[in-house]
């Protein structure tokens, strides 16, 4: 989809260069030959001066220039602009030396300082007005200043104490510096004393009353932020990144900004890291259907997917609001005929087939399902057709249209199930295992734990708690869960994916579980309050089908090392009990068509011995 507002600025902009070096050629024509008119000077080196001009405006073109918007022009812009003038200036002498022309050095030296001065200028006018323009007239009393100290001292670091001088509608007065580098230790930086390593951040932000602590280094750890973080918290202040300590290019300085700090910083573990090389392979010029695609996870899985070259994307889903907003963030990217959204349930099996037979996908991830434990325990039914007769639709379509590759979306719930979600996802997965005998298509499932910031997760629903003033609610002290942010969930997948050779259940190593406690004190402290004073925390009892902590794996399932680090394999003895679980599944689904559901309960017991939860069905 194209921004026509992104389409005027850069014609705007081009426009103006165009105008710019036109002007920049008469005037050095005229300094050239002394005493002539300029409609002589145009009739006499018409060719001279389209030439240049043309020559400027394709240089700019190809060098990118005109992708950066004027507000967020920096030195990498800059030099590439240079560049495209250079270049241009170089095949113009060429090209005049091969037509005759025999300019003077002084034409040729005004002409080029001329053409760089001139469109830097207006260039630079404008930065500063952006930058500094709104803010200069605008009266910040020194009591509106929030002082702050910063961590790294290095080109990031002196970078934001420069931005934070100009920019006073950020009301940051930079104080102080903390680096861990020796060499620094008590020395001036942008005129700005650095105290020492990060053990001194209590002492520094009492001395200089500092508010705020910002982290400004490239390529942080997640234990760094959470070593800075609990220092912060020692000295009562607040924590804030600057950027995404990714890459500090100075473009990418240029673009950076003062963010929050995540919960995903803070988690016990730093993210997961995989290679993916094996992933593009198995996804580009590929048709791959995603259901659910309009969900937490299935929505990153279509973003992930289009990123590795994916020949279509099919996204399915039944959430008619969820499918608008996720086709309108691909169209903004990618070209329409890319991706084609499908409204329906997977309960529906003609739709399926219907859509399967027209898209013929190659890859099938199936990220469809009812979730939320509690929900399911009031409403089991749902959970059963969707989780159950959904999947069973889903696996079936796939193989009786071909599809080559089948990941199925799991969970940390399917083991040693306590509730009917859990349940329902073990059984979904023995379906995996079951369609995989067959043999026609290969089937793999994965499983992950809770998911950071993906919709109803426990994060959300604190930061929702802290909104309202709390208090936040905790079914239990002791009550663990593992965590994984989503990116990191959905690469799981993908990798899975292309590891698949039939009949596994993946799961990564996942780390340390966390106390959902101390996530709800690390949350609140993360919002700049004190838990139990301004956020009191309210510990509310386990819920029905709640566990205090989840597992990986069955204890009949082997867990074995992959060739990829962090990814694990489970193998179980389906294929031993095939012939008794095929039975009882086929039990299973004579209950549900007959709509005996009661029956259908008990039945996901035998195929679940461990399952014992009673509800009413």
């Amino acid at each position: 989809m194209v921004d026509s507002k992104d389409v005027l600025r850069k014609a705007a902009t081009f426009l103006a260069d165009i105008a710019i070096l036109f002007c920049v050629m008469l005037v050095s024509l005229a300094a050239d030959n002394a005493g002539s008119g300029l409609s002589a000077l145009l009739d006499r080196y018409r060719l001279v001066v389209a030439l240049y001009v043309t020559l400027c405006g394709l240089m700019l073109i190809m060098f990118k220039c005109y992708d950066d918007p004027l507000r967020d022009y920096s030195l990498f812009s800059a030099s590439k602009a240079a560049g495209a003038m250079f270049v241009a200036f170089v095949l113009f002498v060429v090209l005049l030396s091969i037509i005759g022309q025999r300019p003077t050095a002084l034409f040729l030296t005004n002409l080029f300082i001329y053409s760089v001065v001139f469109c830097g200028t207006y260039r630079l006018l404008i930065v500063s007005v952006y930058r500094i323009g709104p803010n200069f007239f605008r009266p910040v009393s020194k009591g509106d200043m929030q002082r702050v100290i910063i961590f790294g001292a290095g080109d990031a670091g002196k970078y934001l104490v420069d931005m934070l001088n100009q920019d006073r509608s950020k009301r940051m007065k930079p104080v102080a510096f903390i680096d861990d580098n020796p060499r620094l230790d008590r020395k001036k930086v942008k005129g700005l004393l650095v105290i020492g390593p990060r053990e001194l951040i209590p002492y520094a932000a009492k001395k200089y009353k500092a508010d705020i602590i910002i982290i400004a280094i490239p390529f942080v750890s997640n234990s760094t932020i959470r070593e800075i973080f609990n220092l912060c918290c020692q000295a009562n202040c607040q924590v804030r990144r600057f950027g995404n300590m990714s890459s500090f290019t100075f473009e990418g300085l240029a673009k950076s900004t003062i963010n929050e700090v995540r919960v995903e910083d803070l988690l016990q573990r730093d993210e997961v890291t995989l290679d993916l090389e094996s992933v593009k392979q198995m996804i580009w010029g590929k048709v791959v259907l995603v259901t659910g695609g309009a969900g937490s996870i299935g929505s990153e899985l279509c973003r992930q997917i289009m990123h590795y070259g994916a020949r279509q994307l099919i996204v399915f889903d039944f959430d008619e609001n969820g499918l608008f907003e996720i086709a309108g963030e691909l169209g903004r990217k990618y070209s329409e005929s890319l991706f084609i959204t499908c409204l329906g349930s997977i309960r529906d099996r003609e739709r399926l087939d219907c859509v399967f037979a027209k898209y013929r996908p190659h890859i099938v991830f199936h990220a469809a399902a009812h979730k939320h434990v509690p929900m399911m325990e009031s409403n089991p039914r749902e959970a059963i057709l969707n989780n159950i007769i959904g999947t069973q639709n889903v696996a079936e379509s796939a193989v009786e249209h071909g599809v080559k590759r089948f990941i199925q979306i799991s969970t940390d719930k399917a083991v040693n199930p306590s509730n009917i979600m859990g349940a329902t996802k073990r059984v979904a997965e023995l379906i995996i295992q079951q369609q995989h005998a067959r043999g026609r298509t290969v089937f793999a499932a994965v499983r992950f734990g809770n998911v950071l910031g993906s919709n109803g997760s426990v994060v959300s629903v604190f930061k929702r708690q802290i909104r309202e003033g709390g208090p936040l609610t905790v079914t239990d002290k002791e009550i663990t869960r593992y965590f994984m942010t989503i990116p990191e969930a959905v690469q799981l997948v993908l990798e899975a994916g292309s590891m698949a050779r039939g009949g596994e259940i993946f799961v990564l190593d996942m780390g340390e579980p966390v106390k959902i406690y101390d996530l709800a004190v690390t949350m609140i402290k993360l919002s700049g309050l004190e838990p139990e004073k301004d956020i009191k925390i309210e510990v509310t009892g386990l819920r029905p089908g709640e566990k205090l902590y989840e597992e990986i794996s069955l204890t009949e399932e082997t867990v074995t090392k992959t060739s990829k680090d962090k990814i694990f394999v489970l193998k179980s003895s389906f294929e031993s009990e095939r012939e008794e679980v095929e039975a009882s599944f086929f039990k299973l689904r004579e209950y549900i068509d007959n709509r005996d559901y009661a029956m259908a309960y008990n039945q996901i017991k035998v195929l679940i011995p461990s399952f014992d939860n009673n509800i009413a069905m």
